[in-house]
């Protein structure tokens, strides 16, 4: 029966694997994906790591270049969420008017 020890070694490892072909995948994934911005953050997360392996980014330049990606996906995720708002709006108000309008001409 193997140790607590080796039981979390195992654990670990087996996390860190999986981790790393998650991130594998999403770069992956992003570099091919046919929105420009998608393509722009999966670059820039590539480039990012690869100067964190080559040593030229310390672990904590490598956490901060990280949050700015997520910012940038934050802002621009907003920024789509209220052009698609304000595009229901105008189509809700446009069918509101021609129903409206519809109305007003019967009576």
């Amino acid at each position: 029966m193997a140790s607590i020890s080796e039981f979390l070694d195992t654990l670990l490892d087996q996390s860190v694997e999986f981790a790393r072909d998650e991130l594998k995948e999403l770069v992956k994934e992003a570099k091919t994906d046919n929105r420009l911005f998608i393509k722009h953050m999966g670059d820039l997360t590539e480039e990012f790591i690869k100067l964190r392996a080559l040593g030229q980014l310390t672990n904590d330049e490598l956490k901060e270049l990280m949050a700015d990606v997520v910012d940038l996906n934050k802002m621009q995720f907003h920024k789509l969420s209220i052009q698609a708002k304000v595009r229901a709006e105008r189509i809700s108000n446009g069918i509101r008017d021609l129903v409206l309008n519809s109305l007003l001409t019967l009576i």
